[in-house]
């Protein structure tokens, strides 16, 4: 079966009513016909969405996932809506919409489009207006571009785990292999090292991020039992500033190696670099900017961040790069 725009209500109204029962009559279906098809969207998503509770039904943590997404989904095509009955408005700035990963790059990145247009274009050209869009996701990102939700996105592809590239989207490179860091307290016995072995991390709770790729555990997972042990997931946490404060003193994680260091956590290489990334310009049609230009503003900005941890250009000069 494949999931359609009315799956998603479903998901949404049982997560919001917080039972079936209640869910069929907001959306005017019997109990069990709403029965029948969560069953059915829970066996095309290959994982059960909800799990019975004393008052009802609640989210498993998969659903949570599937839930944030579907919000997503749901309210760009109300946005969507909305827009449709301004096509024919007067033509106001040219609009740019580029998404990435969490991280500095794309606030780097916007300054430089804006003055790479206004270069291309002169001063008496419409101003350019960037929208940035985030998500921990490659997959989500790549997505969005192929359906025209964003003009173009920096794609973080891990190693081994890459995703594909969909049908319709271009992907050129932008950097061919970028090592994944630790981050971890600056109080733990293994602060002071320039580099770190992954197996000395054996015996940590590590922090994911649920919204990544794979959950964020599978390139995790495979470089953790490379090194002869199994990690120990305690946290799943997808904003920042959370883990940020869990990374200061209670867990370990993954670290992008342009990551700022202080605020009680360092950042360190790991021996052999056991997860490498591999980073994309995607984009599926010419939009107010030449994707020559968009490359060479991502790559530039890259670069300008290379500096913010120390362990990150001595990691680099040791490599070649």
């Amino acid at each position: 079966m494949e999931l359609e725009f009315r799956h998603l209500r479903i998901v949404i109204a049982v997560a919001d009513e917080g039972s079936i029962t209640k869910a069929a009559a907001a959306l005017g279906l019997s109990q069990p016909s709403l029965t029948s098809q969560l069953q059915r969207i829970e066996r095309a998503m290959g994982a059960p969405l909800f799990e019975r509770a004393r008052t009802g039904v609640v989210p498993t943590s998969f659903g949570r996932t599937v839930l944030a997404r579907a919000r997503s989904v749901v309210n760009e095509m109300a946005d969507l809506r909305g827009e449709s009955n301004s096509l024919s408005t007067p033509r106001g700035p040219v609009e740019l919409k580029i998404g990435g990963r969490p991280s500095p790059l794309l606030s780097v990145v916007v300054p430089r489009l804006g003055a790479a247009y206004a270069a291309l274009h002169g001063p008496d050209a419409p101003p350019l207006s960037v929208q940035v869009h985030t998500d921990p996701s490659a997959a989500a990102l790549q997505g969005r571009v192929r359906a025209g939700r964003l003009d173009a996105a920096v794609l973080c592809d891990v190693i081994g785990f890459e995703i594909g590239t969909a049908e319709g989207v271009r992907r050129e490179l932008v950097l061919a292999r970028e090592p994944e860091f630790v981050a971890l307290s600056e109080r733990h016995p293994l602060a002071h090292h320039d580099v770190i072995d992954l197996a000395d991390l054996a015996g940590e709770n590590w922090m994911i991020d649920p919204q990544e790729d794979h959950g964020g555990i599978g390139p995790l997972r495979a470089a953790c039992r490379a090194a002869g042990f199994e990690p120990r997931i305690t946290h799943e946490i997808s904003d920042s500033n959370s883990a940020r404060e869990f990374n200061s003193g209670q867990c370990v994680s993954l670290a992008q190696p342009t990551s700022s260091e202080g605020r009680g956590i360092v950042v360190r290489p790991l021996i052999g670099d056991p997860i490498c990334n591999r980073l994309d310009l995607a984009w599926k049609d010419l939009g107010p900017l030449d994707p020559a230009l968009l490359h060479q503003a991502v790559t530039e900005a890259y670069e300008s961040l290379v500096d913010r941890n120390p362990s990150y250009p001595r990691w680099r000069a040791e490599h070649h790069r």
